[in-house]
C-alpha cells in the first residue's frame, strides 16, 4: 500500500485522525525532508522510520521505493507541507509506482490541508472554476508565463517564495498597465484590467496576512516592513 498523505501547512493541529494513524502504522515514511517531517511526527509521539524523497532523488531511490513496496512494505508519502504532488514530484513516484505494478498496488488518498484550497477558500474569489499554475519560473519563460495569467478567463493561483513576491508583483503591475497584444498584425498596447488580487503570506501559521485590493497598496504595505516579505506566499488574480 502507498498512502499519499496530506500534511499541515502551518499549525500542526491542521492533521486529521486518520492521517496519524496511517503514519503510526505504516512501516516507512517518504518525506521531502525527514528533519521537517521528524518534528510532526515526534509532537504526535509517532516513531515510525522516514526516508527522503524529494525532486532531486535519483532513479537509484525510485528503485529503493519499488523494492519495499515489492517486498509488502506500506508506505506514507509526505511533502514539507500541504499534499503531495501539488508543486511537489510526489505525483511522478505515483505515475512510476502505477506504471510498475499495475492494479496489483493500491494507491490512496489521505486529504487533508492545501495551500491552494485554503487560500481560495478567504479570497471572496468567485471558485467555481480556476487555474493553479505553482510557482513562476525564476528566468526563461517567465514573461510567456505572466502572460499567460492575464489570458485566462479564470481566476488564477500562483506561488511565490520570500525572495520573489515583490518582483512578482510588480511584473504584475508593470503587464496590467502595458501588455503588448497582437491584433489584425498590428502590435498595439492595451491596458488589462485585473478585478481582484489577493495575496496570503503564511496561511494557517501566527502570522497569517491576506492582502487585498490594489495592486500598488499590497506592494507598499508587503515592502513597507520586512517582517512582510517573509514566509511562503499564494496569489489569487483575478
Amino acid at each position: 500500500m502507498l498512502y499519499i498523505v496530506a500534511t499541515p501547512i502551518g499549525n500542526l493541529e491542521d492533521i486529521s485522525m486518520r492521517a496519524l494513524r496511517i503514519l503510526g502504522e505504516v512501516d516507512l515514511v517518504l518525506c521531502e525532508d525527514t528533519r521537517n517531517t521528524k518534528k510532526l511526527l515526534d509532537h504526535y509521539d509517532i516513531d515510525t522510520k522516514t526516508m527522503s524523497y524529494h525532486q532531486h532523488s535519483g532513479e537509484g531511490k525510485v528503485k529503493e521505493v519499488i523494492e519495499l513496496l515489492r517486498q509488502g512494505k506500506d508506505l506514507a508519502l509526505v511533502s514539507d507541507a500541504g499534499t503531495p504532488g501539488i508543486s511537489d514530484p510526489g505525483g511522478k513516484l505515483v505515475a512510476r509506482v502505477f506504471e510498475e505494478f499495475g492494479d496489483k498496488i493500491q494507491i490512496e488518498s489521505v486529504p487533508g490541508p492545501s495551500a491552494v484550497t485554503a487560500a481560495l477558500s478567504i479570497s471572496g474569489v468567485p471558485t467555481d472554476k480556476f487555474v493553479f499554475m505553482g510557482f513562476p519560473p525564476h528566468k526563461k519563460g517567465r514573461y510567456t508565463f505572466l502572460k499567460k495569467i492575464f489570458e485566462s478567463e479564470y481566476p488564477v493561483v500562483v506561488y511565490e517564495s520570500k525572495h520573489r513576491i515583490v518582483k512578482f508583483l510588480e511584473e504584475l503591475k508593470s503587464m496590467k498597465e502595458d501588455m503588448k497584444v497582437i491584433d489584425d498584425d498590428k502590435i498595439k498596447k492595451k491596458k488589462m484590467n485585473l478585478e481582484s488580487i489577493v495575496v496570503c503570506r503564511e496561511l494557517s501559521k501566527m502570522h497569517e496576512t491576506t492582502y487585498r485590493g490594489d495592486l500598488d497598496n499590497i506592494i507598499d504595505k508587503i515592502t513597507a516592513s520586512p517582517d512582510d516579505q517573509k514566509g511562503e506566499f499564494v496569489v489569487i488574480i483575478s
